[in-house]
């Protein structure tokens, strides 16, 4: 009897190269789609930022008479436990906002001690925390990252002592930084010729910080005075060098002031720390750090205006996505996502505006009480 003899063919090379190159085909298509889908829900976790950041205030205005947290002081100025939430408090916003973020402990460590030893204890221990719902998941993580020591803060403690002393950190140089910046709208200065917008309005935002005292205060017991300070400065925004602005000042509406936005980044320096406006730490007063202006240059301005003219210097940026920079952005709202900038509102929502905006229109949107009239077809642009 014959028996048939089946035979096992394998792959042949050809075949093999084609199911290969079949496979890597939809790994190309399919990628795009997961990196679209990755990168959605990081948009959706930094919108939920900022609207937890926006309810941390409306609790904040609620314990304290309406009125919204208090800038701070200065880039070399953090939180002081005993310095309450007005105007005598030299720590940023974000630091005022602990309470109302879960974060009681944080805010009220060291409080009641007297020397400037505790003093350098209770810096140290701010400098030290990341708090992860300050970063943008598209950006980095809620890590420590690179600190400029020229930035090393002021010693509050004691707080009858007339002369500067910067903390001993102990060698630290790795501190918690924020994505989110609050909105101090422009600064106009008064001048021998009427009130003048500041070039860039961020002048007052430098990162070096002042120890002439005329910008910033050099030791607790001058700034808790309040003679250290310039008073030929004033902001339109809603949170600034001690401020003290309540929602009764906000006239141009809640919902349509910004309270909050991303602040922009050079994307090279994400990590190190190299990038102006982002050198020191997340609980510092007033700085390019953690405070943004909604300043537009524009064409022509006469002296004594309390607007531009209505033609606008196109050459510099309204608000800009991440990219190299040489410091010129680093008083802009910005982000790392394509096309927006997430924005909460002093009401509490949160919205992406365009990074191509009107220009006008974002500096009104950042200004609380200019009576311009905004419909939302112009801030949905």
């Amino acid at each position: 009897m014959l028996q048939s003899q089946s035979r096992r063919r394998g792959f042949t090379l050809v075949e093999l190269l084609v199911v290969i190159s079949i496979i890597g085909v939809l790994m190309s298509l399919l990628l795009p789609a997961v990196q679209s889908a990755r990168e959605a829900g990081r948009r959706t976790q930094c919108l939920n930022n900022l609207a937890n950041l926006g309810k941390a205030v409306q609790q904040h205005m609620t314990a304290n008479k309406e009125r919204l947290p208090t800038g701070g002081w200065g880039p070399k100025w953090v939180g002081y436990p005993d310095g309450g939430s007005g105007t005598n408090q030299p720590g940023g916003w974000v630091y005022n906002l602990l309470p109302y973020m879960e974060a009681v402990p944080l805010h009220d460590f060291g409080g009641g001690r007297a020397t400037a030893a505790d003093g350098d204890v209770i810096i140290s221990k701010q400098l030290a925390t990341t708090l992860g719902f300050m970063n943008c998941p598209s950006r980095r993580g809620g890590q420590t990252y690179q600190f400029d020591t020229n930035l090393t803060p002021y010693n509050f403690l004691p707080v009858t002592s007339t002369s500067p002393t910067p903390a001993n950190l102990n060698g630290l140089n790795q501190v918690g930084k924020g994505d989110y910046a609050a909105n101090s709208g422009v600064r106009y200065d008064k001048t021998s010729m009427g009130e003048q917008e500041a070039l860039y309005g961020c002048e007052l935002l430098g990162n070096g910080g002042s120890t002439s005292g005329s910008e910033f205060p050099n030791t607790y017991i001058s700034g808790k005075g309040g003679v250290a300070f310039n008073p030929a400065h004033r902001w339109t925004g809603v949170i600034f060098q001690r401020s003290n602005v309540s929602s009764g000042h906000i006239k141009d509406g809640l919902s349509k002031t910004y309270l909050f936005g991303e602040k922009f980044l050079d994307r090279r320096h994400y990590d190190d720390g190299g990038s102006d406006g982002d050198k020191g730490s997340v609980f510092s007063g007033m700085n390019s750090d953690n405070y943004r202006t909604t300043y537009v240059k524009p064409a022509s301005t006469a002296l004594g205006a309390d607007e531009p003219s209505q033609a606008i210097d196109t050459t510099v940026p309204t608000m800009v996505n991440d990219r190299e920079d040489t410091g010129l952005n680093r008083c802009l709202f910005g982000s790392s996502h394509t096309g927006i900038v997430h924005f909460a509102f002093c009401d509490g929502s949160t919205k992406p505006i365009s990074v191509s905006i009107d220009g006008l229109t974002h500096r009104y949107l950042g200004e609380k009480s200019d009576g311009k009239v905004l419909d939302d077809g112009q801030i949905n642009q």
